[in-house]
């Protein structure tokens, strides 16, 4: 039933697995502009209206001093409310994967007969197993590093690049991440070194694009033992190695002298030379 609902009737609780809202502020606008365009879903819960997808909306339409949204009313269970707003917060990639979990792992207590195993969660949500699977493995890996290190290691569908450099990772390397903590090598260190060790990883990776993170990941997993910036001073070699393998030496030599000059890698010179081309030649 679709109506228009006080706003200071409705309330947001842990069925909802959004919860932080976010920057509003360009919805405030469009708002002010265009009105609500899509409802809120609510449920009847002792007199009141217990909001289960539109926290972003519902914040706006606070924030701008509305009353009334408009708010479709659906009577539902806990079950039927959290599967629905992680699903559609999913589906608008608006939820962190850290509140997704968290979604996850209380879906499974409220029901351990319908969603304990992965395949069960998958099921409920519309995802495929992997990505359950790649999602529990990653937060459970940073939530360990973060406890035992004291590390700020987080998680972001898409950290902006400030946040990366304050070591929040995007949920790729957060895998990788978890990938890394599960080798027998890095098994093999004490909790406290292994925290340690997984903490000084993601650090390095946070900036780093996702194929250079993953191969930085690969060469820490066959020696966690040695210093992260031995690994990676030997990635970066091993990578223009093979770069030099397919290009003409002589291309090769200019390539190297120029990312020396730069203080950068060759594959980031090379990556710069071919746009430059491309662009002189039209084809940007």
């Amino acid at each position: 039933m679709l109506q228009q609902v006080e706003t200071s009737a409705i309330f947001v609780s842990g069925v909802n697995v959004r919860r932080n809202p976010g920057d509003v502020a360009d919805l405030m606008q469009s708002i002010s502009e265009n009105g609500i365009l899509e409802p809120l879903l609510v449920r009847p819960v002792d007199g009141r209206y217990e909001l289960v997808v539109g926290s972003r909306r519902f914040e706006a339409a606070k924030r701008l001093g509305q009353t009334k949204v408009p708010a479709v009313i659906k009577s539902m269970g806990d079950e039927e409310a959290l599967i629905v707003s992680l699903v559609e917060n999913i589906q608008r990639r608006d939820v962190e994967p850290e509140e997704e979990y968290d979604a996850l792992m209380k879906l499974k207590k409220l029901n351990p007969a319908l969603y304990s195993s992965v395949d069960q969660m998958a099921k409920a949500i519309g995802k495929s197993r992997a990505y359950v699977e790649d999602r529990i493995a990653a937060i459970e890996a940073v939530r360990t590093i973060r406890k035992v290190s004291k590390s700020p290691i987080s998680v972001k569908h898409a950290p902006t690049q400030e946040e990366r450099k304050e070591g929040v990772l995007p949920i790729k390397h957060a895998t990788y991440l978890a990938k890394a903590e599960d080798a027998p090598a890095v098994q093999r260190l004490t909790e406290g070194s292994r925290a340690k060790k997984l903490s000084a990883l993601a650090e390095t990776i946070a900036e780093l694009p996702r194929q250079e993170a993953e191969r930085v990941v690969e060469h820490f997993v066959m020696a966690p033992q040695k210093p992260m910036e031995q690994i990676k001073r030997e990635t970066e070699t091993l990578r223009a190695v093979r770069l030099e393998v397919v290009l003409d030496p002589r291309v090769a030599d200019r390539l190297r002298k120029a990312a020396e000059e730069k203080r950068t890698t060759m594959e980031a010179m090379a990556s710069l030379a071919i746009h430059s081309w491309l662009r002189q030649n039209g084809y940007n």
